[in-house]
């Protein structure tokens, strides 16, 4: 009986726990899905929601007079579409900022202008929902687009010559998505959708799903429309009728036709559950999609499978159809169309008591056909967020086979206020391809921003961009968005604009004290800014030694900074314990700091907090070296010492410093090490203490032989600094302090690096089990090789250095031995003397990053609030069309056997400026890397075709593939010169 218990009750748990994961799955595929941010680029010049909806309101219809008048990318066909001569159409189609996406101005004739619509539609929706594009990389993000026409294309059939490698990639439909997918590196499900008008909201309803079943947790999903063609009006008149009026009359007595527009719009979706803490446009409850089977005709409408759509889409959601109070309809203006919609939209949503409005985007645009349904859900959104409904515009006489009497519909021709009843409001957006493929969606009104976000109160503002060219329209737009904000709105912005936007290679950072420094600052912008290496340089901490203390340092870091309070508070402990004094205590006081042991130790403490706040700042040291008692704290940063073994160390050194080198002095002489020696070679307890840089060398001991030894350098006409130190550290005067110092310290056992350490006792990479006690023996006595230390760092790779101390006294002697060195760096403090701890750390910050550090934002200036408006990105246009592509005589192979290598360096050159579409061949120097020019394999397959039938070689693909990835032209022309 006990075993069938158990039995029994294993099998109730077993059921238990299938329900509840049968309830998990039935809730994750009914998930509602957030939008996080849309883009759009549509006529009359809208691009961005606002403009939208500000067009919306005020009823406006961007439909021009004339498709082939207005640019010259339209050209006239022999056979015109008799009613084609009006049409909604963007501007400056030619237009497209290549070099942002890293595609080649020979690439970009070919591409097609809807791929370049969509790659920046697609960014600006990033940058509306707040993403930067690590996070989507992170999400595994996919792309869902529709497409339908490809006009770009069909221009190209009728000359072949101009056909090449990019022709079909930039055509292809399928392209469309996978190109967006390929340059953002996003690895979630990559797919175009071709269901003619209803193409853009299939492809939402397909990324719907795809969310839900986990395929992905981020998708962008839309669609575009451009029209190039006038060959596609004449055959798409053969189907649908255009207008002749040139005007769009949905649901109007007078409806004679549709009008043909472009457009483009891109939505930014997640899960309901992922979109915690954001900002939200809209929800997305349920989406549905079919066909209308067989009808009377292939393109002909049907009621009742339109019908059954929206039913199928109400359940998704969950909702009833009488809680919807807008629908935007597919609502194409024609005759029969119209009122075969209506009939269908009555029948499920008529009833009710909640007024519900009817509407068209179209009367304002026209048919943006395969963007059609994407740009009707987002006008669906913007009434839900604005509670109110735009006019249909050209709507004078509703039609009289449309029958809205006893519904509780209507077609509104002003401007009205969207009905509200007891939940959050909906609406229902439709779009039905002319094959019969029909999608449906459910959207919600947003949910209210989330509180409880705050930021920092800093005024730290960093910005960047891929061309540089882009950097100062980017400040003028900034300074425009910070113009009349109070500290609070400046302070958001700073914290939106670090967290929000994806950080590129033309960095610049500006500080201000207030909101109105920061927008003068931002006016003063002229120029751009050099492109930060591919990878963050490597940083190496630099721990400053004794005397860069002051009075008062460290109070209102303390303050300021709860990272840098948290980590002195545990020193404070441990020092009390040891010691008996506190740390604080001496900090706030001040007055102990000319005593060895309260300076040493208040240094240390402030260095391991500084160490902190740079970490959790996301500045992570490759290297970490210290000067004298700051290889103590490198220590403890290193990993080697913890804190107790850090501080016993630094109290037990500063004991025998202070009894053996009391009394002493020391100076700073600008003459080599080995200089100095000779002079110190007269006599007396004096020595090289330190040698700091390659002309920077100090002398410590007893102060008449080191007034000495300073009187000799000066008579050779050296610079002479005296210290302001009463102790002769790293001199004579410490013989037989340091075998002190290691037996006091026979007990310590440090641990392994973690990162690695350059001692400057013996100026190289410290090696396991070398920071025993008669290491610490010697860093007391011997003269400390900082110079030595540096350059070792230096040649592994490290180019970026950050001083850990009160005050940066190490600086000037680090540049002079990289600078001596010829190492590009970057070198910044921690705090300076009697300068505010967070001015100076915020300028060392906007160093850093200006340097090409990535910075966590959000450590350094808090979190914004969910909805803080940022400018959108300065695109840098230029015209790429076809046929522009500049076209140069070829280099032959007819050259005398002694220019031989020269000639084929340049004619590399030359192939690989007619790949990039450049028009000089300067811009491909002999010495660069090829891998900067980010040449693609269609590329590579050419430029080995082209070399092997005009300079008459067979060049190895291998060999080819790996010059091109790790050498130069000069590399190249050497490797082709060998086979040849």
């Amino acid at each position: 009986m006990t075993d069938q218990r158990k039995l029994l009750e294993r099998a109730l748990l077993q059921l238990r726990d299938t329900r509840a994961r049968l309830a998990a799955a039935v809730c994750a595929a009914r998930e509602p899905i957030s939008v996080l941010g849309a883009g759009v680029r549509l006529p009359g010049d809208v691009a961005d929601l606002e403009a939208f909806w500000n067009l919306l309101r005020d009823g406006v219809d961007a439909v021009t007079p004339s498709v082939d008048t207005l640019d010259g990318h339209r050209p006239e066909p022999a056979d015109r579409a008799e009613n084609g001569r009006w049409a909604g159409l963007l501007t400056e189609v030619d237009g497209f900022d290549a070099g942002f996406f890293g595609i080649s101005p020979a690439e970009a004739a070919k591409l097609d202008p809807q791929q370049r619509l969509v790659l920046e539609v697609a960014w600006e929706a990033m940058e509306d929902a707040g993403l930067p594009l690590e996070t989507l990389q992170r999400a595994g993000t996919g792309v869902f687009l529709g497409v339908y026409n490809s006009d770009y294309l069909t221009l190209q059939y009728d000359d072949p010559a101009v056909i090449n490698t990019y022709t079909a990639p930039g055509g292809a439909h399928s392209v469309l998505a996978n190109r967006l997918s390929y340059l953002l590196d996003l690895r979630g499900p990559s797919l175009a959708v071709d269901t003619a008008c209803s193409s853009s909201l299939m492809a939402v309803h397909l990324a719907v799903r795809a969310l839900r079943q986990g395929e992905c947790d981020i998708a962008l999903a839309g669609g575009v429309n451009i029209i190039l063609n006038p060959v596609s009006t004449l055959v798409t008149e053969k189907v649908l009728p255009l207008a002749p009026g040139g005007r769009c009359r949905t649901f109007d007595a007078a409806a004679d036709g549709i009008i043909r527009a472009e457009g483009c719009g891109v939505l930014v979706l997640t899960r309901e559950s992922l979109a915690a803490g954001r900002r939200v446009r809209a929800v997305i409850r349920g989406t549905a999609a079919n066909h209308d089977g067989r009808t009377n005709g292939l393109t002909a409408p049907n009621p009742r499978a339109q019908a059954d759509l929206l039913r199928r889409a109400l359940g998704d959601a969950g909702v009833r159809p009488e809680q919807v109070t807008y629908i935007e309809a597919h609502g194409t203006g024609t005759p029969l169309g119209d009122p075969i919609e209506v009939e269908a939209l009555r029948e499920v949503y008529g009833d009710g008591s909640l007024p519900c409005a009817l509407g068209s985007v179209k009367t304002n645009f026209g048919h943006q056909e395969a963007a059609a349904g994407v740009t009707g859900l987002i006008k669906a959104m913007l009434v839900l967020e604005h509670g109110q409904v735009p006019p249909n515009v050209h709507l004078r006489r509703l039609n009289p086979e449309i029958d809205l009497a006893g519904s509780r519909l209507s077609a509104p021709a002003a401007l009205t206020g969207l009905a509200r009843g007891e939940h959050a409001p909906l609406a229902a957006v439709s779009s039905f391809g002319f094959g019969g493929a029909n999608a449906h969606a459910i959207v919600q009104a947003p949910p209210p921003p989330p509180a409880g976000a705050a930021t920092l109160g800093k005024l730290v503002l960093p910005l960047s961009s891929r061309d540089p060219a882009a950097l100062a329209p980017l400040a003028r737009a900034y300074a425009e968005r910070l113009d009349g904000c109070d500290p609070a709105q400046a302070a958001a912005v700073c914290a939106a604009a670090g967290t929000r936007r994806t950080h590129l290679a033309h960095r610049l950072c500006l500080t201000a004290a207030g909101p109105a420094e920061l927008v003068a600052k931002l006016g003063e912008v002229d120029g751009g800014a050099p492109a930060v290496p591919p990878r963050p340089p490597r940083v190496a901490f630099v721990f400053s030694g004794q005397g860069s203390q002051w009075a008062g340092m460290g109070t209102e870091l303390l303050r300021r900074e709860p990272v840098v309070a948290a980590e002195v508070a545990e020193c404070d402990a441990v020092v009390r314990e040891l010691a008996g004094w506190s740390v604080l205590e001496q900090l706030a006081d001040g007055g102990r700091l000319h005593e060895t042991e309260v300076a040493q130790v208040a240094i240390g403490a402030l260095q391991l907090g500084l160490a902190a706040l740079w970490r959790s700042w996301g500045v992570e040291p490759s290297a970490v070296t210290g000067h004298s008692m700051g290889e103590v704290t490198a220590a403890y940063a290193a990993g080697a010492l913890d804190r107790a073994q850090a501080f016993d160390l630094l109290l037990r050194r500063a004991r025998r410093a202070e009894e053996g080198a009391a009394g002493g002095a020391m100076a700073s002489i600008s003459l080599p090490p080995d200089r100095v020696r000779e002079l110190i070679a007269a006599g007396g307890r004096v020595g090289v203490a330190a040698v700091n840089g390659p002309r920077s060398t100090v002398v410590a001991g007893e102060r008449q032989a080191v007034v000495a030894v300073c009187d000799a350098a000066e008579r050779l006409g050296a610079n002479v600094r005296r210290l302001p130190s009463r102790y002769g550290f790293h001199s004579p005067m410490l013989d037989g302090q340091d075998e002190r110092l290691a037996a006091e310290l026979a007990d310590l056992r440090p641990g392994p690096c973690t990162v690695p350490m350059y001692s400057t006792v013996t100026g190289a990479l410290v090696q396991p089990g070398q920071l025993g006690a008669a290491h610490w023996g010697r860093n007391l006595r011997d003269a400390v090789r900082f110079s030595s230390a540096v350059s070792a760092i230096a040649a592994t790779g490290v180019t970026v250095f950050v001083e850990l101390g009160p005050h940066p006294v190490l600086l000037r002697d680090l540049g002079e031995t990289l600078e001596e060195a010829g190492v590009r760096y970057r070198a910044v403090g921690s705090l300076r003397r009697g300068q505010p701890a967070s001015a100076t750390l915020d300028r060392s910050l906007a160093d850093l990053y200006r340097a090409g550090l990535d910075v966590d934002w959000e450590a350094v200036l808090g979190a914004p609030p969910a909805d803080v408006p940022l400018p959108a990105y300065p695109w840098q246009r230029r015209r790429h069309w076809l046929g522009e592509a500049t076209q140069r005589a070829d280099l032959g192979t007819a050259v005398p056997q002694a220019e031989r290598a020269a000639t084929i360096a340049l004619f590399v050159r030359r192939r690989i400026a007619d790949a990039l579409g450049l028009d000089d061949v300067e811009q491909v120097p002999e010495d660069r890397p090829l891998a900067d020019f980010a040449l693609d394999s269609l590329v590579i397959v050419e430029l080995k075709g082209r070399a092997e039938s005009e300079l008459g070689v067979t060049v190895p693909l291998q060999a080819l593939l790996r010059v091109m990835h790790g050498g130069t032209a000069l590399d190249l022309a050497a490797m082709i010169a060998k086979e040849s």
